[in-house]
């Protein structure tokens, strides 16, 4: 079945490798292959020509006494990116919940932000437009209701999740006092039109 997204991504590759510019690239390379053309469009070294950036961030938080460890990805309200969470590793065997985050934007509330690494080396180390914060706290933060849990050392979420602008991944230990880390690997690129309503 015909993708827009699809063609959407190889109409940018084709653009940037023939220098074409104007209409759409695809059809005009070749027709016959539209409306039926499948693309691959898994493989990582690809998505550097479409504008996506793969990165990821190993998380520690301390144990703080009386307080929880907290950590988020955070995508701010102004940017026009979608971020795709691949996967979260627990490393440690404290139990920690998953849930969509409402209203702890950047640096808002105690939140520290961190450096990120990219997993595709032809970007710049640190240019990631979701930022990654941590901090303890007394109280979790307001969220929705759970997504997921990290129940014990070496459990991984694998199940793709989407962060849009203004809006924030939250995972939180459910015991005060306790340290939290864990790794986090996740896609982002600028969102196509449609995508964000």
């Amino acid at each position: 079945m015909f993708n827009e997204i699809n063609e959407g991504g190889l109409n940018r590759i084709l653009s940037q490798r023939l220098g074409m510019k104007g209409s759409s690239a695809a059809p005009a390379c070749a027709p016959e292959l539209f409306p039926g053309l499948t693309l691959e469009n898994d493989r990582p070294e690809w998505g550097f020509l479409k504008g996506e950036l793969l990165a990821s961030k190993q998380v520690f938080v301390a144990a703080v006494a009386a307080q929880f460890a907290q950590a988020q990805l955070y995508l701010p309200s102004t940017s026009n990116l979608i971020v795709t969470v691949e996967s979260i590793v627990n490393l440690t065997a404290n139990v920690a919940n998953v849930a969509r985050g409402v209203g702890i934007g950047g640096g808002l509330g105690g939140w520290s932000a961190a450096t990120v690494g990219t997993r595709d080396f032809r970007w710049n180390g640190e240019r990631t437009g979701a930022v990654h914060e941590t901090r303890s706290g007394a109280a979790n933060p307001t969220t929705f209701p759970n997504i997921a849990q990290l129940a014990s050392n070496g459990i991984e979420i694998k199940t793709p999740i989407v962060i849009v602008p203004g809006t924030a991944l939250c995972i939180f230990n459910t015991t005060l006092n306790q340290t939290m880390s864990f790794t986090i690997a996740w896609r982002e690129r600028v969102a196509l039109p449609g995508e964000l309503v």
